[in-house]
């Protein structure tokens, strides 16, 4: 296996939590965030904001979430028209007719309220607060509304969703640095001052921090690949933002594509998956419970029917499109072929067949999806999952968490928002270094590891080191 990059950060940054200090761990580690006093086990120890979030490109074609908080908007006839986008799926929704409405306001949410971008690009909020927050943050210098189609901005984005999002949460960095150099008085040297702030997370560059994809090595095609994707991607932004403050832009750019990249192999280090549960679910559950009670009207009993067809439509959608570009969680085709505990979630049926290039494959797929939801009962299409938001965040606090397979901490989004709550799940002293799991972690030691080679570094903690000498034993038995 090629070596991997080593990444480096330092000292500084965004100030920690309260009930936590950033210092230098135990060597070979960098540094990790460390409790300043003792927390029983399962309390929460501290809520963060997110530095930068994002929905996955993918995920927009079945949830409409906040631009800004990334929690979804509270309007239910917005999400099944998202959802069932289709034109197959117009009878559908026509036959709901102002059902969707309704099902909102009898469950206490008032008016669906959508907020849009009032320049027109299409960008959605829950709120105008966050609208006009995520304007100020980084939103005034990406906003494609007024821009013409040979605009830089909007060539940088259809090439950010064609090769990468996280190009798009990239761009997003270097607005809000270039907005929050003005602020602080402009020019190159306030710049490189963020920057420096910014590097305090591990990093590497880009080329040495990205996976390749499954089964091929980085060989000097791939770095040809990944390079000239940064290069495009640098260019078109540095042309996009620099009209708007040309000493500070200058500044991001001085030294080529570099620190774009840096801030990309950032991202590969330090960036946590979001996930917001769907509140539709829940509220249709309500409200089934609410018509079985009054199944003897005509009504409540036509309003059940026309629900079950709506559940029974989203179950196909779930089988069929939910997966890896809905997600934004693509799988290691090794950890599904070697340990199934460790398999990420196993892409749509639909995808499967298209990936042979058969339509006739593809239909008996999607074939199979509709005998198999044809057979589901009531209760079961109300237990079936929702699609949930998927996105990806960069959090200070989180960034700083070393790896355990061992963990203390846990993460979790319990919220409509990309808001992270962070848990002990150990009881913890003053001084512990708090840790976190990167990877699965009921996956066995092998997969682990390999995994975590992405992090550039090779796991030796207490669980590994008791696993590696349980295998080993176990082989000694069975040559025996």
């Amino acid at each position: 296996m090629a070596a991997v990059a080593v990444p480096s950060g330092g000292p500084g940054g965004p100030k920690p939590p309260a009930g936590c200090e950033v210092r230098a761990a135990t060597p070979p580690k960098g540094f990790g965030l460390f409790a300043c006093a003792a927390c029983p086990a399962y309390t929460e120890m501290f809520t963060e904001e997110p530095l930068f979030a994002m929905q996955h490109s993918g995920n927009r074609r079945v949830v409409a979430a906040c631009a800004r908080c990334c929690g979804f908007v509270r309007s239910v006839p917005l999400q099944l028209e998202v959802l069932f986008g289709e034109s197959r799926f117009a009878p559908l929704l026509a036959a709901l007719g102002d059902l969707p409405t309704r099902w909102q306001e009898s469950a206490g949410e008032g008016q669906a309220v959508v907020v849009r971008c009032k320049q027109g690009c299409g960008e959605i909020y829950c709120s105008e607060a966050c609208r006009d927050l995520h304007f100020q943050h980084s939103h005034n210098l990406l906003c494609v509304g007024p821009l013409t189609e040979d605009h830089p901005l909007l060539r940088f984005k259809y090439h950010a969703l064609e090769h990468a999002d996280t190009l798009l949460l990239a761009a997003q960095v270097f607005a809000f640095l270039v907005n929050r150099a003005r602020a602080s008085g402009g020019g190159a040297q306030v710049m490189q001052e963020l920057m420096q702030e910014l590097l305090c997370f591990c990093h590497a560059p880009f080329r040495e921090a990205c996976r390749p994809p499954p089964g091929r090595s980085k060989d000097a095609e791939f770095y040809a690949h990944t390079d000239g994707l940064v290069h495009e991607a640098a260019a078109l932004l540095r042309a996009a933002l620099e009209p708007h403050a040309p000493a500070e832009v200058g500044a991001l750019f001085a030294s080529g594509p570099s620190f774009f990249a840096e801030v990309l192999g950032l991202f590969e280090y330090n960036n946590i998956d979001l996930e917001v549960h769907s509140p539709v679910g829940p509220l249709l559950i309500n409200r089934a419970k609410a018509l079985a009670a009054h199944i003897s009207t005509p009504q409540a009993m036509t309003e059940l029917k026309q629900l079950e067809s709506l559940l029974r439509e989203k179950e196909w959608v779930m089988r069929c499109v939910w997966g890896e570009e809905t997600t934004g969680i693509f799988g290691d085709e090794a950890d599904v072929a070697q340990d199934g505990a460790d398999a990420e979630p196993m892409d749509s049926l639909m995808k499967a067949a298209e990936q042979g290039n058969d339509a006739e494959v593809a239909s008996a797929a999607m074939a199979q999806a509709t005998a198999e939801v044809a057979q589901m009962s009531l209760e079961q299409l109300l237990q079936g999952a929702w699609p949930a938001m998927h996105g990806t965040a960069l959090f200070a606090s989180v960034a700083r968490m070393n790896h355990s397979c061992a963990p203390n901490m846990k993460v979790a989004f319990p919220g409509n928002s990309a808001r992270l709550t962070a848990t002990s799940v150990l009881n913890i002293s003053p001084g512990d270094e708090l840790c976190i799991c990167y990877v699965n972690q009921e996956a066995d030691v092998q997969t682990r590891r390999r995994r975590l080679l992405e992090y550039g570094f090779t796991c030796s903690c207490s669980r590994c080191l008791s696993e590696d000498s349980a295998t080993l034993r176990k082989a000694q038995k069975r040559l025996k």
